[in-house]
């Protein structure tokens, strides 16, 4: 029997309530997964890879990607692929993260950061040799002018040509940057191994276990609803937890090995993972294949762009839906 506990603070969510009126306060904000119901197949197109795509990038037409060994270009209409073995003097290869800022791309990976603007022959590349916190890169997110990179060892803030590394010593709840997110006020989430740290650009707030506010302290990934005003991460083995008017809820036991989080713009959350999809549409969490007629069995990175479409890394490519709702 599918138990759902009450949250707050989420609009649009039906759930059953536990007949129990006597529980404690604190299980109200728990909702547990153990039954899945199914929507209507959907179409979509494949962007096809020797092997399973770790991250990807939109920029403009182009649409950037890697596997484990070689970092991709490809024009999403004219499907051209052009294959880089190096990026300048980094290899291609141990990829972690990218995103684009304007017409420039920007790629992580274990080697340090590499960035290239369109129409630029060479890449740009940042070690700790000059600049980076650490060379071992897990998550980039850009906005505000600046590009934020998440290390081993710091978070590295790029700006006027120039880096800052920040540390625990400013405000960071760990030193080891799991994930990035910036949202509509221009705040940064930065999700660590201990915890969120939120930055409002002249203060820092943290959001932990310790506080009540995390299931668990180890961040995955971060999503943002901004029809809702919601951030959703995932955080733990298996649990999801959301953010909305200073509300922390927390959904139990939705899948292990999660590896990114996407809203699509009628606020359904997409939930990727080593075995597969999930999607919530604020009542009900869908996870046959058969049913979300996605050709998934693994999805390492998501992202939705301007127009809705939605992009998914998985294992045989890139697979591309059309906005789903196109009103």
């Amino acid at each position: 029997m599918l138990k759902y506990l009450a949250l707050i603070g989420i609009a649009s969510v039906s759930l059953a309530v536990a007949a129990d009126d006597d529980e404690e306060e604190e299980e109200e904000k728990k909702v547990k997964a153990t039954e899945i119901v199914y929507e209507q197949p959907t179409e979509w197109t494949v962007y096809p890879a020797s092997e399973p795509v770790v991250t990807f990038a939109i920029r403009g037409d182009d649409l950037w990607y890697a596997t484990a060994t070689s970092v991709f270009s490809a024009s999403i209409k004219k499907r051209f692929v052009q294959t880089y073995a190096t990026l300048g003097k980094i290899p291609g290869s141990d990829v972690t993260c990218m995103t684009s800022n304007g017409n420039t791309v920007w790629i992580g990976g274990k080697n340090g950061v590499a960035m290239r603007s369109a129409g630029a022959k060479e890449f740009t590349v940042f070690t700790t040799e000059n600049g980076l916190p650490d060379n071992s890169v897990n998550a980039i997110a850009a906005g505000g002018g600046k590009v934020w990179v998440g290390t081993e060892n710091g978070l590295g803030c790029y700006s006027g040509g120039s880096w800052k590394k920040i540390t625990t010593q400013n405000g960071l709840s760990h030193n080891k940057v799991t994930a990035l997110l910036i949202d509509d006020d221009n705040k940064l989430w930065v999700g660590t191994s201990k915890g969120i740290s939120v930055s409002d650009g002249s203060s820092w707030t943290i959001y932990d276990m310790k506080k009540k506010n995390l299931s668990w302290n180890d961040v995955k990934a971060f999503a943002y609803d901004p029809r809702k005003y919601t951030i959703w991460v995932a955080v733990g083995d298996r649990d999801i937890n959301s953010f909305v008017k200073g509300t922390w809820s927390t959904f139990m036991d939705i899948q292990s090995d999660i590896t990114s989080l996407m809203v699509d713009t009628q606020s359904r959350l997409w939930v990727g993972s080593a075995n597969g999809l999930i999607k919530y549409n604020g009542d009900e969490w869908v996870n046959d294949p058969k049913k979300l007629n996605i050709p998934a069995a693994q999805v390492q990175w998501m992202q939705r762009d301007g127009a809705g479409n939605l992009y998914f890394a998985c294992e045989n490519g890139i697979v591309r839906l059309v906005n789903p709702y196109p009103f």
